[in-house]
């Protein structure tokens, strides 16, 4: 995949992240019941967070022309850390916040079905 496609790619999955995210919080959770509707309230936005994530690191990897996160060895690492912050410490400074370790599994769901895109793309 050329450097261009790449940083389309990056760019496009942001994006969709993002319009995601807006649809989920003003439409679709508030819409939907039963299980998909318990998912959208809880997990689906950490799920889309961590392809959004991995993404976002890849296209900012990209314009500094280094080499991409190509393999679940580097993604699953940098998603846990990621979480750690927002899950862990987050909740330490910020009282509204709440820490939930199974928001740590979805991130990582979230950078499977990017390297998962990405790998499909290619």
């Amino acid at each position: 995949m050329t450097d261009k496609k790449r940083r389309g790619l990056d760019l496009a999955l942001c994006l969709g992240a993002a319009l995601f995210y807006l649809l989920n919080v003003h439409v679709l959770r508030g819409s939907v019941g039963g299980a998909p509707g318990w998912f959208l309230a809880c997990y689906a936005n950490d799920v889309v967070a961590g392809l959004a994530i991995c993404a976002w690191l890849d296209l900012l990897l990209s314009l500094g022309r280094l080499p991409p996160v190509a393999s679940w060895r580097a993604a699953v690492p940098f998603l846990l850390l990621c979480g750690l912050v927002w899950e862990v410490l987050a909740p330490l400074w910020k009282p509204e916040a709440v820490g939930d370790p199974w928001d740590l599994l979805a991130y990582q769901a979230g950078g499977l079905v990017w390297l998962t895109v990405r790998r499909v793309k290619i």
